[in-house]
């Protein structure tokens, strides 16, 4: 129930409801409880009572709580007086929890876990190892163990020594400051890498439940929100347990920026001497050093920051607002990130001067706005004056920057260059193609947000300045992700922002719930529906239990909508993971070099690129890059003269693993197919190998390795010109195969043949025994 503060601020706001409140007083004093057809007020009204506490319900019916009597009366605490203008209000809001509403918020972050672990728990975590998902993660956990070997444990002055200053060193940072306080071992190293994408993804979910219900002043469309966040296969799969790339560390920065934003937005004037509006200005600050830190490219998620700015002071100019006063604390943040960006390069030399520019350059441009906004609010001058304006600053700025940055624009050039170059892979190909990409990675909730978005565009432009930071947000990353799908991530917390409040008004308008609290208030509309017991309640101030009939209903709308990405969610997550062939591939080579006593470079995996880093780092450690695979694998496929690239490699590859390519193209000659295909084994009309050991086959046989190894030369004389086969039955893990090569002799009768197989060999009337030595030295035998 509102104490008398409460309901006293309430009655000031609405006086209309006060009177309603006068019409019931009658009817409350004869009766100790009444229902809603004995009072003379209409449904939405009433409604409205409810919603504010005003009226409480006692056994299905109603009475006035002392509370509203006492603020009819006009007898309240002193705090409701006004306070003088020109002191600082230094109170705090008072916490007031909503049991149900935690409740409920709670189960939706579960679902962001459930959706995050279920699908991926079993490949992540087996046989006692953490085989984290996808190939970049191994290059971010070989440089938090090699910090952790270096420091036993978590080492503060290390942080200057992070060997990717220019990449993501805030990210590599916090996973290693995590492994240290949870035992600064490798095995923690990989457990917290495993799971702090959900941690990531929970965290997000609960700054995206804060964003939606500050926007909204809804609850049920920020439940709504982090339940479509929880099923966007675009958001999962990137934040789903074990894949520990960079993405999921950017995710919870920006949507806090964007929170503190759209706080900072619903300030006005005296916005400078609101304590909370400066703590939303601290968050910004934080929000924008974060995203500039974590990622060498974080540079183009705070591009909204600035086009909300030079938006918002165009709105203040036009509602006639003092642009410095409202703006002080947003200006106040932007400061701040300046300072710790700068400070974090100064003292551990993290990224280059371009980067750290960046926030300092935001901040400059921030206060020019201001101050030309400003200069236009006092002379009153026509909005179009701001606009003329922001048009002279940017044009002026393209001259002036490269005077405080040197080569700023030629720099800016290059990186937007390689930022937005395609190459052969997933990531750099646009969302909007012909394969339905956007289908697949957002489902109907792009279908369900657009909208909502469409009509948060409409609102901005008529002054609303929290809809602009929300539009601004999900516009900017739409651009984007059309062109890179790779910033779909960042796209899926605003679609799910605006689809979670599509949902609602669906909901409504199949009499599932009330009218979302945004668009009654647009359209004048009650925000409540009637408060029986049989019809949808508005869950802004507070949650209503659905009956049965209801949840089934709710769940099945959801289905209808959601249901893609209910589908998609454990796909697309199976194609990250790593697949059992591929780890057990590892696990068999790992255990073939150990014994075979071979050190980096002796037992380097040559394998597709995209498995590389994990093959590696399983086997020797070294997961630092994947560029030699990436360049030299293809040539499995392109060269069939075994000879010859035996000598290319011999002294960089220790072992290969081939997959199943069903679109690689390789011809029956090609090494790839004469390894896949018949393990090095002569198959008409190709010969056999003489380099190749195979050590490992699969399940099915997706997945063979084979060891590089001199191989054994045997060599004597048999019947001039004629042929010979020689065999040898192979049994390694996972298969059995005889190995098979034809010997010709020369007019003289001399013949050589090279095997990679050690056990003996039957040449027309001789036995040639070959020793492990002879093939992994290299010596003839005859």
């Amino acid at each position: 129930m509102a104490d008398e503060r409460d309901a006293a601020e309430t009655l000031t706001e609405r006086p209309e409801l006060a009177s309603a409140l006068e019409s019931i007083r009658p009817i409350d004093d004869d009766t100790e409880t009444w229902t809603f057809e004995d009072v003379p007020i209409d449904s939405g009204t009433f409604g409205e009572l409810v919603s504010a506490d005003l009226v409480e319900k006692v056994d299905g019916e109603y009475r006035l709580p002392d509370a509203t009597r006492r603020a009819l009366d006009g007898n309240t605490d002193d705090a409701t007086d006004e306070q003088d203008g020109t002191e600082l209000d230094l109170s705090l809001p008072a916490v007031d929890v909503d049991r149900r509403a935690v409740g409920a918020l709670a189960g939706a972050l579960a679902v962001v876990v459930l959706f995050r672990t279920v699908f991926s728990y079993g490949s992540v975590f087996r046989d006692g190892a953490v085989v984290l998902s996808g190939n970049d993660p191994y290059f971010y956990r070989y440089h938090v163990e090699q910090l952790l070997a270096q420091g036993g444990g978590f080492d503060a002055a290390l942080l200057s020594e992070i060997p990717i200053p220019h990449g993501e060193p805030l990210m590599v940072a916090a996973l290693y400051w995590l492994a240290g306080l949870f035992g600064g071992t490798a095995a923690a190293a990989g457990t917290v890498m495993a799971w702090y994408p959900v941690a990531s993804a929970l965290l997000t979910g609960l700054l995206l439940y804060l964003l939606a219900v500050r926007l909204t002043d809804d609850r049920r469309v920020g439940l709504a929100a982090v339940v479509l966040l929880a099923t966007t296969p675009a958001h999962a799969i990137r934040t789903s347990l074990g894949f520990a790339d960079h993405h999921a560390f950017d995710y919870p920065w920006l949507v806090l920026t964007a929170l503190a934003l759209v706080v900072l937005a619903d300030r006005d004037e005296d916005a400078y001497r609101d304590p909370r509006a400066w703590l939303a200005g601290l968050g910004l600050g934080v929000g924008v050093a974060g995203q500039i830190l974590a990622w060498d490219y974080g540079t183009a998620l705070v591009v909204p920051v600035a086009l909300v700015v030079a938006l918002a002071v165009l709105l203040d100019v036009t509602a006639d607002r003092s642009p410095l006063l409202t703006n002080a604390p947003l200006f106040g943040g932007l400061a701040v990130a300046t300072l710790a960006v700068q400070f974090v390069h100064g003292e551990v030399g993290w990224h280059t001067d371009f980067i750290v520019a960046v926030p300092l350059l935001l901040a400059v441009g921030a206060v020019s706005v201001l101050v030309a906004g400003e200069v236009v609010h006092r002379l009153e001058l026509p909005p179009l004056t701001m606009v003329g304006a922001e048009v002279v600053g940017a044009v002026a700025a393209v001259f002036l920057v490269p005077m405080l940055v040197t080569d700023f624009w030629a720099r800016a050039g290059e990186r937007a260059d390689r930022f937005f170059a395609t190459r052969n892979i997933v990531e750099t190909q646009p969302l909007i193609s012909g394969d339905f990409t956007w289908f697949l990675l957002l489902g109907f909730v792009l279908v369900l947000a657009l909208p909502p978005l469409i009509w948060a565009s409409r609102r901005a432009a008529e002054g609303s300045k929290p809809w602009l930071v929300a539009g601004v947000y999900t516009w900017y990353f739409l651009a984007l992700a059309a062109v890179q799908v790779r910033f779909v991530g960042e796209l899926a917390a605003f679609t799910a922002l605006f689809g979670g409040l599509g949902f609602v008004w669906l909901a409504h308008w199949v009499d599932l719930a009330a009218v979302p609290r945004p668009f009654a208030d647009d359209t004048g509309a009650s925000r409540t529906a009637p408060p029986d017991d049989d019809g949808p309640t508005d869950g802004s101030t507070t949650l209503r239990l659905p009956t049965v009939r209801e949840a089934g209903l709710l769940v099945a709308l959801f289905l209808l909508v959601g249901g893609i990405g209910v589908l998609q969610t454990p796909i697309k997550t199976s194609q990250i993971t790593i697949e059992d062939g591929a780890y057990q591939s590892a696990a068999a080579v790992d255990d073939h070099a150990t014994a075979a006593n071979l050190s980096y470079p002796e037992n380097y995996v040559l394998s597709e690129w995209g498995r590389n880093r994990m093959y590696n780092y399983f086997v020797n450690g070294e997961s630092r890059s994947y560029g030699y695979a990436r360049e030299q694998y293809r040539t499995l496929y392109t060269s069939g003269n075994e000879s010859q690239w035996y000598r290319s490699h011999r002294n960089r590859v220790g072992y290969v693993v081939t997959e199943s390519a069903p679109n690689s193209n390789a011809t029956a000659r090609s090494l790839f197919a004469r390894l896949h295909d018949g393990f090095g084994s002569r198959q008409s009309p190709v010969s056999g190998l003489a380099h190749f050991r195979a050590v490992f086959a699969s399940d099915g046989g997706d997945f063979k390795a084979f060891w590089l190894v001199p191989g054994a030369t045997i060599t004597g004389t048999g019947p001039a010109n004629t042929t010979t086969t020689i065999s040898k039955s192979v049994n390694v893990p996972g298969a059995s195969f005889t190995y098979e090569r034809q010997v010709r002799t020369n007019a003289a009768g001399e013949y050589a043949v090279t095997v990679p197989y050690p056990g003996e060999y039957d040449l027309w009337t001789e036995t040639v025994s070959v020793s492990e030595r002879n093939v992994t030295v290299g010596n003839r035998v005859g």
